[in-house]
C-alpha cells in the first residue's frame, strides 16, 4: 500500500526548507562580514567560509556563485533598508533640517562600513547608492 501526503505536509515541509534555505544564507553572510574584519576578501577561501559559517560546501554553491556575490546581496538589503529610511525621515522632517541629520547618519555609519577592507575598495557600490537616492533629489 502506498502512503499518500497530504498537500498540507507539502506545505510544511515547502516552508520547512525554504526556512533551513534562509538560515544557510544567513549564516554565510555573517561568517563573510566576520571574516572581511580581520582579512581582504581575496585572502578567504571557500573552505574557510563554509566552516565558519558551519555549511556544508555545497550549501554555498546551492545559494551564490561567489564570495562577492554574497557581499552584493548584503549590500543590496542595506542599500533598500537605508534608502528607505531616508524617505520615511525626508517625508516627516522639515527640508531643512535634512541635510544635518544625514551628516549625522553617515558619520554614525562610517566606522561600521570602513572597517571592512572589501567595501572601502568596490566603488560600484556608490553608482547603485547615487541611482537609489536620484529620486528622492527630484523631490
Amino acid at each position: 500500500m502506498q502512503r499518500k501526503i497530504s498537500s498540507n505536509s507539502l506545505r510544511n515541509l515547502t516552508k520547512s526548507n525554504q526556512e533551513a534555505n534562509s538560515l544557510t544564507k544567513e549564516a554565510l553572510e555573517t561568517a563573510l562580514l566576520y571574516l572581511l574584519q580581520r582579512k581582504e576578501l581575496q585572502k578567504i577561501s571557500i573552505a574557510e567560509l563554509v566552516r565558519t559559517a558551519g555549511v556544508s560546501r555545497n550549501a554555498f554553491y546551492r545559494n551564490y556563485k561567489s564570495k562577492e556575490e554574497i557581499l552584493s546581496k548584503h549590500f543590496g538589503k542595506t542599500t533598500k533598508k537605508l534608502i528607505f529610511a531616508w524617505q520615511s525621515f525626508s517625508q516627516r522632517s522639515p527640508l531643512s533640517e535634512i541635510p544635518t541629520a544625514f551628516i549625522d547618519f553617515i558619520h554614525q555609519q562610517k566606522g561600521r562600513l570602513m572597517d571592512v577592507p572589501a567595501i572601502k575598495k568596490m566603488g560600484f557600490y556608490q553608482k547603485k547608492i547615487k541611482s537609489g537616492l536620484t529620486p528622492l533629489q527630484k523631490d
